[in-house]
C-alpha cells in the first residue's frame, strides 16, 4: 500500500522488499524494476529505511531505462498503546536524485529533492486494522508543495493472510489539483520469515497529471 504505517522490524532486525511496480497511463507503461526497500530496526520503536527503483519506462514506442530518485527516512512510534491500543508514528523522508543521474532529464525520475514530513495511526479492532496517514511533501522549486492523506482497512482471513483495501489522496497547497487512488491488495505469510505482497489500483480521479488506469505491486519481504 502507499499508506504507512506505525510499525517497525524491532531492534538489530531488517525488513527488505524486494518488488516490482508498474503505472499505465495512456500510451505510457512505467515499471520500477526491482524496487529495492532496505529497513533496520533501532530499538523496539524505530527504524531507518532506504529505498532505490531501476525505472523501465515505455512511452509510444520509446523505451528507456535509468535510476530513479533515492528514498531514505527515519520512522519513530513515539506513542505505543500496545496492540489492542493505538499506535502512532512519525516518518521524515528525502527523496534525491542519485548522483550523476541523467534519469530526470529523461523523464525516469524527478528532479531536485524533496522532503515527506507525515503521521502514522494504527488501531487493531479484533481481525480488522485501521491504519491512517497524513502528511505534507516539500518539493523543490520545478514541484508544487503538496498535502497527502491515506486510509487503510485490513482483515485477516487467516492465520497467515490479510486483504486490504486503501483509498490514498495527494492535492496541490498552491492550486485544485488532486489524485485519488483506489488500491486492494493482500498480503500471504508464507513462511516465518517471509511474505508475498500484492495490489491493483487505479486512479478515481486525476488533475495532478497523467490519469493511471491501472497500478500494480508484486514483492517479497524478507525479514531478518
Amino acid at each position: 500500500m502507499i499508506t504507512d504505517d506505525p510499525g517497525t522490524p524491532g531492534d538489530g532486525h531488517w525488513e527488505i522488499n524486494i518488488a516490482t511496480l508498474s503505472d499505465h497511463t495512456g500510451g505510457t507503461t512505467t515499471y520500477q524494476l526491482p524496487l529495492l526497500d532496505i529497513n533496520y530496526g533501532v530499538g523496539d520503536r524505530a527504524q531507518f529505511k532506504y529505498e532505490m527503483p531501476w525505472v523501465v519506462q515505455h512511452r509510444n514506442g520509446d523505451d528507456r531505462s535509468g535510476v530513479g530518485n533515492g528514498l531514505a527516512g527515519i520512522k519513530w512510534r513515539f506513542f505505543d498503546g500496545s496492540e489492542e491500543g493505538w499506535q502512532i508514528s512519525t516518518y521524515p523522508q528525502v527523496e534525491f536524485n542519485s548522483p550523476e543521474s541523467k534519469s530526470p532529464r529523461r523523464g525516469l525520475a524527478d528532479a531536485g529533492t524533496s522532503w515527506l514530513l507525515p503521521f502514522e495511526f494504527e488501531r487493531k479492532l479484533g481481525s480488522v486494522d485501521i491504519d491512517f496517514e497524513g502528511g505534507r511533501w516539500f518539493r523543490s522549486a520545478v514541484q508544487a508543495d503538496s498535502w497527502t492523506a491515506g486510509f487503510v482497512v485490513g482483515r485477516e482471513v487467516s492465520k497467515s493472510v490479510e486483504v486490504v483495501a486503501e483509498l490514498h489522496d495527494e492535492a496541490a497547497v498552491s492550486h485544485s489539483g488532486e489524485e485519488l487512488i483506489l488500491n486492494f491488495g493482500a498480503r500471504w505469510d508464507f513462511s516465518e520469515r517471509n511474505t508475498l505482497l500484492l495490489s491493483a489500483g487505479r486512479d478515481l480521479h486525476n488533475s495532478l497529471g497523467e490519469t493511471s488506469t491501472l497500478l500494480s505491486y508484486v514483492g517479497l519481504q524478507i525479514r531478518l
